[in-house]
């Protein structure tokens, strides 16, 4: 009997030890504890106690997607990559907007002069799931009438656009720049004849070097003493027939022998 006593009073100041030592020392942890960090958070919705696995932004319904679509141009090519301006794309660095954004794009079909159709995808802050990269841009074949352009693809990562109809305006208008030396040479022809003006501007990342409205269907006008710097020709048209349009021609530095035709798009 005496020996069961000792024993109980054993097991009693063990207790006593015990707890207070589990409720002081960080390194004892309770079940409870361990427990709360393999449940969902409750201010995490649908989350569960498998992984959830980062998916694509084509994967996920649209609703969870903003989606926008640019023109592109391939204003250079080496080596099988080629260079894409996408004005739609130039961003504001250091309190400075890009002329516009320049593509690389690797193993390139695409021609120098060839348009492109350029999709960017971005994640909307409710999507329910991890994905695997903060946005998405794909470069796809421009919709133009057979024969007259490329109609090679690519896709930078998994995402395709869905390019639209043919532009009934597209073999209508017509820009070219020419860089001849230091001057730049800019031709407009619409053959609908039904241009109602014209406003054209020249500017490099410092300044605009020129800017001129013109009320015809066909001109030419020629800038003089464009320095050797990277510029961007914009071009804005108000057709009686196909409402406002706009254009635009990126000329990297050190080019000044080529010419390149701008493309047309509704704004």
């Amino acid at each position: 009997m005496i020996g069961k006593l000792i024993i109980l009073g054993i097991i009693v100041v063990t207790a006593v030890i015990l707890v207070p030592i589990l409720t002081k020392n960080p390194s004892f942890h309770s079940f409870e504890i361990i427990a709360d960090k393999v449940l969902p958070n409750s201010n995490t919705k649908n989350q569960t106690l498998t992984d959830i696995k980062p998916v694509n932004l084509d994967q996920l319904d649209p609703k969870y997607v903003n989606k926008q679509t640019f023109v592109g141009q391939v204003f250079d090519k080496s080596d099988g990559t080629c260079k894409i301006s996408v004005p739609g794309l130039a961003d504001t660095i250091n309190n400075k907007t890009e002329l516009t954004h320049i593509l690389y794009v690797q193993n390139c079909p695409y021609k120098i002069d060839d348009p492109v159709s350029v999709t960017k995808l971005e994640p909307k802050d409710n999507i329910p799931v991890p994905v695997n990269q903060p946005s998405s841009i794909t470069v796809d074949p421009y919709p133009i009438p057979p024969g007259s352009g490329n109609s090679n693809s690519i896709n930078t990562n998994s995402v395709t656009s869905d390019s639209s109809v043919i532009p009934a305006y597209y073999n209508v208008l017509q820009l070219t720049a020419s860089n001849k030396g230091n001057d730049v040479i800019i031709n407009y022809y619409d053959t609908s004849g039904k241009t109602i003006d014209v406003t054209v501007t020249l500017r490099n990342s410092d300044k605009e070097i020129f800017s001129g409205k013109f009320t015809s269907s066909q001109f030419q006008t020629q800038v003089k003493d464009v320095s050797n710097t990277p510029h961007i020709i914009e071009m804005t048209v108000e057709s009686s027939q196909y409402g406002t349009l706009h254009a635009s021609v990126y000329a990297p530095a050190n080019d000044q022998n080529s010419s390149i035709s701008g493309i047309f798009t509704k704004p």
